[in-house]
This record gives structure tokens, sequence and C-alpha cells, in this order.
């Protein structure tokens, strides 16, 4: 027959060994948990990294286009084609302040022809048979900034599945221009 002394240390042995199982036990599942989401937050790194690509590609295609439009006299300067709605879009402060907006919202608010707006939901990637991939698009707009002959050029980048934004990137530029005159002397 065994003693109380023995019955009690066979009993705190138990209680060991459950404590570590129950150890191993979290261990296990924290990293599982932790294994599953790697392939989630590298999902969510590359949208955003193609977000941020499409925000650079409208930021290049927009820069043409600008120097197209005033190499060509189309525009002789930038503050005529800033966006003039929604009204306070340029003024911080006002609700519809353009950093004060998600990049969505703004995306939404905006429409294709508006003035100020250079490309809306324009398409950079195109598919095997030659058709845009409407996955990846940016939309590209002036704000003015109230000081003559600079504007503020904001490319938002999306990424879409579906209807479901995966990720937005915005990117804005400061552009001036130089503009030459003559000083009252004669050439």
């Amino acid at each position: 027959m065994k003693t109380k002394q023995e019955r009690r240390e066979r009993g705190s042995s138990l209680i060991v060994v459950v404590i570590i199982i129950a150890f191993m036990l979290a261990v296990g599942v924290a990293l599982l948990m932790t294994t599953g989401m790697t392939p989630k937050v590298s999902g969510s790194v590359r949208n955003q990294e193609e977000a941020f690509n499409a925000a650079e590609a409208g930021f290049e295609a927009a820069r043409i286009q600008i120097e197209n439009n005033l190499a060509s006299d189309a525009w002789t300067g930038l503050s005529a084609y800033c966006l003039q709605t929604p009204t306070g879009i340029n003024e911080p402060g006002q609700p519809n302040y353009f950093r004060n907006v998600s990049d969505l919202s703004l995306v939404n608010t905006l429409a294709a022809g508006t003035t100020g707006v250079i490309f809306y939901n324009q398409s950079y990637v195109q598919l095997p048979g030659g058709t845009n991939d409407p996955s990846r698009t940016y939309t590209v707009f002036l704000i003015d900034q109230g000081i003559a002959n600079d504007a503020l050029l904001v490319s938002i980048g999306v990424v879409w599945s579906g209807k479901q934004t995966l990720a937005t990137s915005r990117l804005e530029v400061d552009l001036g221009l130089q503009v030459t005159g003559t000083t009252g002397s004669t050439p």
C-alpha cells in the first residue's frame, strides 16, 4: 500500500504533465495560426505593391499627356485644368478636401470628362488577348494649390477583384511651370 507522500508526489507529477501538454498545445496552435496568416499578409503586400505600380503608371501617363498639351499649346498653364468639383477639394479644413477623403472615395466622386481629371479608371495592364485588365487601374487629376503656374498632380492606383477593392495607393507630385519671358529689354 502506498503512503500519503507517494500519492501526493504522483498527483503533482500529473499536474506538471498536464501543464506541459497545455503549453505545447498553445504553442502548436499559435504556430498554425501564424503559418495560416502568411499567405494573406503576402497577398496584401503584393496587392499594395500593384496599387503603387498603378499609381506610378498613372503619373507617367499624365506627365506625358501634360507635356504634350503644353508643347502643342493646347494648354497655356496648369490652373485652368485643375479640379473645381466637388466644392472645397483643394481647401484644407473643408469636408471634401482631397487629403481628408479616402482614395476610393475620391475615385468614386470623380467622373471621366470632369475638368481636372486627366485619366479616370484607366487600365494599365493588357491581357494576352490584347484587352485591358480592369483589375489594375489608375485615376489622375490636378489640384490647384493657389500658386500661379503650379499644381499638384494626384495619381491613385487601385487593385480590384470584381467590384471589391483589394488595395489603393496615392502618389502626389508637385508640378510647376517655369515661365520664361522678357524683362523689358529688347532681345
